[in-house]
Order: structure tokens, then sequence, then C-alpha cells
């Protein structure tokens, strides 16, 4: 193992360890007690916590280290050199792969487990193409979890402006923006936006804004325009390194507390009351940006190192990521309907699922030109 200042390894480390706890996460799917596409006949209380507890931070991890991808893109390339890799490597995948391949048995399975279908996967293609998802069709504009994709282009599309360095390498608005949040206290205010988000979304009742991932769109804006404050200002980062230790501590305190209040104890206000829903928005909004601190500041203290498995694990992420629901639900049906414990279950169903994935990213993806282009890597 090598210790290289260049690149900033631990990134690559984060967005891998990131891919493998998505993929756990969807593996125990089948088995927590909220609605999905397939679901096994028993819930249990472990699998609910396990998806709860991984809901508070997984996403928002993905978009904060986007946000820091663009930031080091965007050093080495123009604005037009940025957006066309945007589109070959995230609009040609979910455009193509997404909408065309991983989703019409996603939707197939969805349909068939909620009675909203009866017949073959061949009888049901042409009712895929019947109207839009959640607006009385089947057709997915989301592409199911390919949604991150979605989000990860639009946001690049119309912060550009913001992104990209002025003239003459002029520091970008967002880096002079930067300023204001030197310093641990100011580095805080970060989490205003996302409180008065939450707030709102949970006042006026629209949960089904946060079916992606267990955050909203706004939510995700914001946080994937962190990802570019964190690492486009240096003071910011050595207040990050700073305060990791004393962000995780608050990180976990926070997150067990939000667990005790939506599995065991709750308060005894009512429900309609605006200060319960601001104490549980402040609660997960602070949790969020003190859990995308320790992880950023421990990841470089600890991870910023090369080997093979990085190079190979890297580069296998978009692919991996791209297949990863789409093999866990097929496989996951069918063992879901066996008759055995459900810890059995999940094991089956993750040890296959990782299988098959890295055997097709192994003997298909990566090996031919065609399908590298599908999935977003670079020609050889």
């Amino acid at each position: 193992m090598i210790k290289n200042t260049q690149r900033l390894y631990y990134l690559d480390w984060l967005r891998v360890l990131a891919m493998l706890s998505i993929f756990v996460f969807h593996a125990d799917r089948f088995f927590d007690y909220y609605d999905w596409h397939v679901k096994n006949a028993e819930h249990n209380i472990i699998s609910s916590i396990h998806i709860s507890f991984f809901v508070q931070w997984m996403m928002p991890l993905f978009f904060i280290l986007s946000g820091a991808a663009v930031f080091y893109s965007l050093k080495s390339r123009s604005g037009y050199s940025f957006l066309w890799d945007r589109v070959k490597r995230i609009l040609v995948p979910l455009g193509i792969v997404g909408y065309f391949i991983t989703s019409p048995p996603q939707m197939y399975f969805d349909r068939l487990t909620h009675n909203k279908f009866e017949g073959s996967f061949w009888d049901f293609i042409p009712a895929y193409f019947q109207g839009v998802d959640m607006f009385g069709g089947n057709f997915p504009w989301h592409a199911f979890h390919l949604w991150y994709l979605l989000y990860l282009f639009v946001f690049s599309v119309i912060l550009l402006p913001f992104f990209k360095p002025g003239k003459n390498q002029k520091p970008s608005i967002l880096s002079r923006l930067s300023k204001w949040f030197e310093g641990p206290w100011r580095l805080f205010f970060l989490v205003i936006p996302l409180i008065i988000i939450n707030f709102l979304i949970d006042y006026y009742g629209l949960d089904f804004m946060r079916g992606t991932g267990g955050w909203d769109l706004f939510s995700y804006l914001f946080i994937f325009v962190y990802g570019y404050l964190f690492f486009c200002n240096e003071k910011i980062m050595e207040t990050i390194n700073r305060i990791r230790s004393i962000a995780l501590i608050l990180a976990i305190i926070l997150s067990l507390n939000g667990l005790v209040i939506k599995f065991g104890i709750r308060p005894e206000v009512s429900e309609n009351t605006p200060i319960l829903y601001l104490f549980v928005s402040f609660i997960r909004c602070l949790g969020v940006l003190l859990w995308l601190i320790a992880i950023i500041g421990i990841g470089e203290k600890y991870l910023n190192f090369n080997n093979r498995f990085l190079k190979y694990a890297n580069e296998a992420v978009l692919p991996f990521y791209i297949l990863h629901q789409f093999v866990i639900l097929i496989i996951g049906y069918w063992v879901v309907q066996w008759p055995m414990n459900a810890f059995i279950k999940f094991m089956v169903i993750a040890s296959l699922s990782f299988i098959a994935i890295m055997g097709l990213y192994d003997l298909l993806i990566k090996r031919f030109q065609v399908t590298r282009f599908l999935f977003g890597l670079k020609l050889k």
C-alpha cells in the first residue's frame, strides 16, 4: 500500500464503501416493516432498525462525494467537456440501460407482488410503456434506484454556472461563498436550509417526496453543493479534520435518539404541533451533517492510500450501482418464497446477488467497448 498526496484516494474508498452499504441496504429491504417492490412474508425489527439507520446518511454520502468530484473535475476541464462527460457517464446508462434493461423486470415484480398485474413478464412489456409511474402508468421516470443518476445529471447542469471557475481561473461563485463557512461554528450554518426543507415537508405532510433514499430532491441539491463547498476550500477541510471525532460521537448520539423516537419512546405531544416537526427535523438534519463531516474526516485520516483492490473496485462502482437492485430483486423474488429463516434468506440473496453482479461486470461489461460505453465506463 502506497500513500499518495496527489490523488485523494480516500474519496475513492468512501465511494466503494458507500456502494457496499447500499448493496447491503437493498438486500435487507425484503425484511423490514416498510413497503417495497418485493417483500418477505415475515418482517423483523432488526432489519427495520438497520434500514432506518442507513437511510439517515447513505444517499447523502453519495451526493457529498459527487459534489466533491465536480470540484476536482472542473479543475482540469472546460464546462463543455464536463457536461459531455456527464452525458456519457450518467445520461447514457440512465437512458438506455436504466429505462430499457434494468427497470422493466423491477416494475414487473413490483406490480405482480402488489396485485396490480397478472401474467408473465413478456405479457407485461406492452403495459410497461403505458403511462408514467405515479400518474397511473408503469413507465418509471425515476428508473427505480437510478433516480440518483437522474438527480445528479440535473444538478450538474443547473449548477454548472456556480461551479465553473471564471475566466483566467477566477474562483467560482461557490468557491467565493465558501469563505462564509470557514470555522466550526460557521460550518454548522449549512444545516439551516436542510432543517427548513424537512420541517416544511413534515408539517405539510409531503412525505412522498422522501421516496428517493429517505431524503427529498431539495435536500439532495443542498448536500450536493456542500460536497463542492467542503473541498473547494482548504480551511473548511481543516475544520472537518479537527472536529471529525466529536462529529462522530454527536452523530451517533443523534442517530440513536432518532431511532429511539421512531421505535421506542415517543414525545407526548400532538402530532400537529410544529415544535415536534421542528425537533425531528433538527435531529435529522444536524445528524446527517455530522455524519458527513465524520465520515469524510475519518476517511481522510485512515483511507488515503491506494492498492490493486481499490483500482479495480473504483472502476466497478458505477456498473455495480446500475446493476445491484435489478439483480437483488430478481434473485430475492424467488428466495423470499423459500421456507427458511429470514437471516438465511438475506445471506443467500446477498451472496448470490454479489456473485451475479461481479460476474456480469467482470465477464461482460468491462471487457467490451459497447458495454463499457453503456455502463458509463471510459473506453479502452
